[in-house]
């Protein structure tokens, strides 16, 4: 019979190549330790630190959104919303201070994709009973803001421009051509500006002085990449689903411009509206499509636009009486005004108005940005406001922090310059975007609403299409209507449906909101003032705490074996700690004397010299269990069968 003590080394006295953890630790016998034939094993007793952590390791996946709340019936078709993945850079064990710590960044990050979430002041604070002395710790207030006050205007400063393509610049005042065939975007970030604020957030253009009378304004979502030596549209991934340039689908003098919303004026002399949406023709690209906001007839399939439009008549609005052009943005709505009339609202939405009304902005164009197409060299065109965000109320206000650049190129924003950005070239490229979801922005801008504007012409090509229309969601008192922040936790086909399995969220119990797969609204505080519209949620349940998970010693060294069902493997498990020492404790210091013991066979026909063990304290999934902290102590009794 024997008993072999062993221990881990206080971890500050752990040399750096030493194999010693509190969870994970070797001894070695100088002169070894004979063990006769036919020996079992047991625990005499243990002796362990715990710290109440919560345990947020790899394969912990919390999503966030921010729409609408989907009904229990609702389609996730009909929403202009997609779920916003959560990189998991925790990936440990950490007590409640430290994972507030470590989670809000990621919050902040997470909803700092929509420019109307005041994400540097969001927040997540700790709730403690401080009555209770067995669980102090009850779970977390998490506060989710919308900025709720109108942006006032900002106009970028010079150098804030990216040229597509020609040659121009932006002066701090005006756009400039120095060739023919120029487009150029203000891409301003940090302080000096952002995208285009979606709660009543306006663009102005002016004083339009070109050779031709012919230009192109409007709004399009970030063009990355754009240099005489690629063309644009096969050169940003996030742009994948429009069509080429060369198909002549865009506007401008050779049809390679495209933008989310704009506004051109032609060689007709006409104002006319566009907007990029599925291709009728059934291409699968999205084109630039007419918005027809001057048809006044009824007819068996459309109806007079007087509704939607201050301009209805035979023909569109001739350029000559044009002094200014107007994007106004309230949530899902953009409405375009020229020299102050309304040319295009979509107050109406129905089948009847196909392809008379602009379409809703989806998660793709939550962040947008001025882009013009001057046509010939020295044209110019004057910015005269601009009310958009900043990095006053946005966490991390740089270009690529975009929902569609973390689909389609690099997800992680700590790293973007160093790891997605090509050394000689300064172009992005694709380096690690969210797994399974280069795919997400066509998904969205073909949805049933979009499609629904679509009147396609190829009777022999035709996509399915959807008859589907709903109102467009505007803006209430202080906050946009019907959207807000949600934190997904669990599992729900409402939000993620079957196409996003790579990232099935699991992290209710840890984050406190078990059974509920979306966390329960506490409230949503609607006032006025730059912090209004708040969401907050509060833990339901007491979030688990690795005290409260199983906790078994494996011996890796020895030749017994275990089955672990679990895992559906062989195993080396010995025992299973307590979750309560023979105090009553859980966390600290717990000791552990074991009365009933239980032996293993050491499967061994033969004497043999034991010369070192390992001991893992792991989970019933087989990983360590790291909670542990200070110095582990394992006592192991060795003795001979008996003989039946």
């Amino acid at each position: 019979m024997s008993l072999i003590i062993t221990s881990s080394q206080d971890p500050s006295n752990i040399p750096q190549l030493s194999i010693s953890a509190p969870y994970q630790f070797r001894n070695d016998f100088k002169s070894g330790v004979k063990i006769p034939a036919n020996s079992e094993i047991a625990v005499e007793s243990v002796k362990i630190n715990r710290n109440p952590t919560l345990d947020y390791e790899q394969g912990q996946v919390t999503l966030f959104w921010m729409g609408e709340r989907l009904a229990t019936n609702a389609s996730l078709s009909e929403s202009m919303s997609w779920i916003i993945p959560s990189i998991n850079k925790i990936d440990r064990n950490l007590s409640p201070s430290d994972f507030k710590d470590s989670f809000l960044p990621m919050m902040k990050m997470a909803y700092s994709l929509h420019p109307e979430i005041n994400s540097n002041n969001i927040t997540m604070t700790p709730i403690h009973n401080t009555t209770s002395v067995i669980h102090p710790f009850q779970g977390f207030k998490y506060n989710i803001p919308q900025v709720s006050a109108c942006a006032t205007s900002l106009i970028p400063s010079s150098g804030t421009e990216k040229v597509i393509f020609g040659t121009g610049n932006w002066n701090g005042t005006e756009f400039e051509a120095e060739a023919d065939d120029t487009f150029i975007q203000l891409q301003p970030s940090g302080s000096y500006g952002g995208p285009i604020s979606l709660f009543d957030g306006e663009v102005k253009f002016n004083n339009f002085l070109t050779q031709s009378d012919t230009w192109v304004v409007g709004l399009m979502r970030p063009i990355y990449n754009g240099s005489p030596d690629i063309e644009y549209i096969s050169g940003n991934p996030t742009l994948k689903h429009f069509a080429h340039s060369g198909t002549k689908e865009g506007l401008g003098p050779d049809e390679d411009m495209m933008f989310d919303y704009a506004v051109e004026s032609g060689e007709d002399g006409y104002i006319r509206v566009y907007q990029s949406m599925p291709d009728s023709e059934g291409s699968g690209k999205m084109v630039m499509s007419e918005v027809v906001y001057y048809n006044d007839t009824d007819t068996s399939t459309s109806a007079s636009n007087a509704s939607n439009s201050s301009f209805v008549g035979a023909n569109p609005i001739p350029s000559a009486s044009i002094t200014d052009i107007t994007f106004n943005i309230k949530n899902e709505k953009v409405i375009v005004s020229a020299s102050g009339k309304v040319v295009v609202s979509p107050n109406r939405v129905s089948a009847s108005f196909k392809d008379q009304i602009t379409k809703p902005v989806n998660q793709n164009c939550w962040k947008m940005y001025p882009t013009v197409g001057l046509y010939e060299d020295t044209d110019e065109i004057r910015l005269a406001t601009y009310r958009c965000r900043t990095n006053s109320t946005m966490f991390n206000n740089e270009l690529p922090n975009n929902w569609a650049f973390k689909s389609c190129i690099h997800a992680d924003m700590n790293d973007v310059f160093e790891e997605a950005v090509d050394d000689t070239t300064g172009l992005y490229v694709v380096n690690d975007p969210w797994t399974g979801a280069k795919n997400w922005p066509k998904t969205l801008d073909f949805r049933d609403i979009m499609k629904s504007l679509v009147n396609y012409e190829d009777e022999f090509n035709v996509p399915h299409t959807s008859s589907f229309t709903r109102p467009y969601h505007g803006l209430n008192a202080s906050t946009l209507s019907t959207y807000e922040p949600l934190l997904i936790c669990g599992k729900s086909e409402r939000y993620t449906q079957n196409i996003v399995q790579e990232w099935t969220p699991n992290s209710m119990n840890v984050l406190g909101f078990s059974p509920f797969a979306v966390a329960p609204i506490e409230d949503s505080v609607t006032t006025t003032g730059a912090q209004g519209g708040n969401a907050s949620f509060t833990s339901t349940t007491r979030p688990s705490m690795t005290s409260e998970n199983s906790t078994f010693i494996r011996v890796p060294t020895l030749n017994h074996k275990t089955l672990n069902f679990g895992t559906g493997n062989p195993s080396k498990i010995l025992f299973q700690v307590p979750r309560f020492d023979n105090s009553g404790a859980e966390t600290g210091a717990l000791f552990f004397q074991n009365p009933d013991k239980t032996y293993i066979d050491l499967n061994n026909p033969t004497d043999f010299t034991l010369t070192d063990l390992d001991i893992n304290f792991v989970r019933k999934d087989e990983t360590f269990a790291k909670d542990l902290t200070g110095s582990s102590e394992v006592v192991f009794h060795i003795r001979q069968k008996s003989k039946l």
